[in-house]
């Protein structure tokens, strides 16, 4: 599966290097923060598995895939929960 932001739903800004999220349905806006701004980035510049999105993270905060594999599935999880990006709702079983 691969995640992309839902371009048709979500408006967005970058400030002081934190992304500000907007669903355009519901109109509720969203801070991410760093890693999640990062995260945001990525998905703006191309489509990524999972798997690419942890290897990703891991080199750019120099962290250990099994120590960020959790925090990274809650972001992608909240942020398909409100239809602000585009994959999968619910990320289970991913082995560690």
């Amino acid at each position: 599966m691969k995640y992309s932001v839902n371009k048709d739903n979500a408006t967005w800004r970058i400030l002081d290097g934190e992304a500000v999220t907007i669903n355009n349905e519901t109109s509720f806006y969203y801070s991410l923060n760093q890693t999640g701004t990062y995260i945001w980035n990525l998905l703006l510049e191309k489509e990524l598995s999972l798997e690419e999105i942890i290897e990703k993270v891991s080199i750019y905060y120099q962290q250990k895939k099994e120590d960020i594999i959790d925090d990274i599935k809650k972001v992608l999880d909240d942020l398909a929960e409100e239809k602000l990006i585009e994959g999968s709702f619910r990320l289970i079983g991913y082995p560690k």
